[in-house]
């Protein structure tokens, strides 16, 4: 008897042990990447942080916007054929800042300049172009957070210009939503593609050898995914049609606020915005920026 309840001892003792191990193995937390930026002879820190531009060569391309009710598209004027892949006349514009040279975020502005909010059901808006920028930090974990860092610290708020002049309001938020619960998954709502310029322009001057000794300059790619979407937003409809703002009644995304006391009441919320774009050739303002993957 006594050699069966050690055997049946033992075998839970190793079934606990392997509980434990499995568990150990299960909370695991997963390595993400890292932005790296860098300037020769420069060390990049918050008191001495490092402006992030486009190549002069590279545009940034956008091929999606939708932002509440407005979904936006340039308008062809021959056939009145509404490009939505063509959302803004102009290429929106990426800036933004560096505070340290090894980071797990990217503090990103993209300027959306002259984005046609084409939509016209119910009349809403009439073929005007519109401008505003929003903050966008990149995170390593392919995430991102809107409305934060920057000039902006708290919502971003626009005006579409159309038959009425409308308030849309963007608060700050994680994209996807989930990204704010946790923060120890993927996400794949951007990626980030290294690039090389090979060889560096000028590559023989001394000057330009020492800041890129390797004969290259590292530079980024963002792009968005099809997951970068679920934008939260706000449109000042004040619960009436006065302003026109209000969506087409029945319309199965927005919805309006009527709780007392909220900061939105009267507001219409929407759950359905997107952005798709791919950001090519960020760098370092003289110097360099890349993402490593973990090893």
């Amino acid at each position: 008897m006594r050699r069966v309840r050690f055997v049946v001892g033992l075998a839970v003792a190793v079934c606990a042990f392997g509980a434990l191990a499995a568990s150990a193995i299960a909370k695991e937390k997963l390595v993400f990447g890292e932005f790296v930026a860098s300037i020769a002879g420069t060390t990049i820190t918050p008191s001495t942080p490092a402006a992030v531009v486009e190549n002069k060569e590279d545009e940034a391309e956008l091929t999606g916007l939708e932002i509440g009710q407005y979904k936006f598209g340039t308008v062809e004027k021959a056939t009145g054929a509404i490009e939505y892949e063509e959302p803004c006349l102009k290429s929106p514009k990426v800036t933004g800042t560096v505070f340290e040279e090894r980071s797990s975020t990217l503090q990103t502005e993209v300027d959306f300049r002259q984005c046609v909010s084409s939509d016209v059901t119910d009349g809403i808006v009439s073929y005007k172009t519109n401008s505003f920028k929003l903050p966008i930090l990149f995170k390593s974990n392919e995430s991102a957070e809107l409305g934060t860092g920057i000039a902006i610290t708290k919502n971003v708020l626009l005006k579409i210009k159309g038959a009425q002049t409308c308030v849309v309001e963007i608060p700050e938020q994680f994209v996807p939503a989930k990204a704010g619960e946790t923060e120890e998954k993927f996400y794949e709502a951007a990626e980030y593609t290294p690039e090389k310029e090979s060889p560096v322009e000028n590559f023989e001057r001394p000057k330009i050898k020492e800041e890129y000794p390797g004969d290259y300059k590292d530079r980024l790619e963002i792009e968005t995914t099809e997951k970068f979407k679920g934008i939260v937003s706000y449109v000042d409809t004040d619960g009436t049609e006065k302003k026109g703002c209000a969506p087409k009644k029945g319309e199965a995304n927005g919805k309006l606020i009527t709780e007392p006391g909220n900061e939105h009441y009267g507001w219409t919320e929407f759950t359905n915005g997107r952005i798709d774009m791919d950001v090519e050739g960020l760098e370092i303002k003289g110097g360099q920026l890349t993402f490593e993957p973990p090893a």
